[in-house]
């Protein structure tokens, strides 16, 4: 497998090809959560079927991704991903968003469904929690940085186990490093979203994805974004709110068995 590297106006955009070409598969496009880059899906695409095609990115002002000026919202960001489809040629794709991009996977759905063939929402919610909340935290990095806000973030990361992992560190480490204008911006945009009443509009296959120890979107608020929607299976981990970097062997094995049941 190798990786096609092209830039996508403030996006970074990596597509992993097949080793095979000749033999097809499904399209996935992978939409990081906030305050990480398209790094967190390294293990779980390491473990996909070499038929597969999988496309990542870095959203504004994340990972490689340059800084768009605040003002932007979740359907921006949607775009955004959209047009990065279209510059890699995709069709008709499975979404695969962990908490914000989740979030963008539900925009997705809503304003290109032809474009969808199934999602797998992890770690989210059709509102990620009152807009108090993220204001507080935008009050709070302009007040002391991202590093304190790192600190405080990683237990609501991860589960007791990963904690104890010496490469729950890197993460913070990275959290810490993130541009504190872009994830302002970011939290903004997540404090400005609620889709919960269309959630009976998006009728394609979904996974839902919980973790027993999120903290950031509890098992609860998950399972709910299952009940509503139309076509939704729900399965949870025993992890905290990234199951693909905690637990990529269940998530990969999940994301699999669900993708081969709605492609064949």
């Amino acid at each position: 497998m190798h990786a096609q590297i092209f830039d996508w106006g403030a996006m970074h955009v990596a597509k992993r090809d097949s080793d095979r070409p000749d033999v097809g598969g499904p399209d996935l496009v992978f939409i990081n959560s906030l305050g990480t880059d398209l790094r967190m899906w390294d293990a779980v695409l390491a473990r996909l079927p070499s038929s597969w095609s999988a496309l990542r990115m870095d959203k504004r002002g994340h990972g490689l991704s340059s800084t768009a000026p605040e003002g932007y919202g979740i359907p921006e960001l949607a775009q955004d991903v959209i047009d990065a489809m279209d510059a890699a040629q995709l069709g008709q794709v499975v979404l695969v968003g962990c908490s914000i991009g989740g979030l963008i996977a539900q925009h997705i759905a809503l304003m290109v469904p032809d474009r969808v063939q199934a999602l797998v929402l992890s770690s989210t919610a059709s509102k990620l929690g009152p807009a108090e909340g993220w204001l507080d935290r935008i009050d709070a990095i302009k007040g002391n940085g991202m590093a304190p806000m790192a600190e405080g973030i990683l237990p609501r990361w991860f589960g007791p186990d990963m904690l104890e992992n010496p490469d729950a560190a890197l993460w913070r480490t990275l959290l810490g490093r993130t541009d504190q204008e872009g994830y302002v911006a970011t939290c903004r945009a997540i404090a400005g979203t609620d889709v919960t009443d269309r959630l009976p509009e998006i009728t394609q296959p979904s996974l839902v994805i919980a973790g027993e120890h999120d903290l950031a979107t509890p098992p609860a608020v998950v399972e709910a974004l299952a009940r509503a929607l139309p076509r939704a299976n729900f399965v949870m981990f025993p992890t905290g709110h990234l199951p693909a970097i905690e637990t990529p062997d269940a998530f990969s094995q999940a994301l699999i068995r669900f993708v081969e049941r709605i492609t064949t």
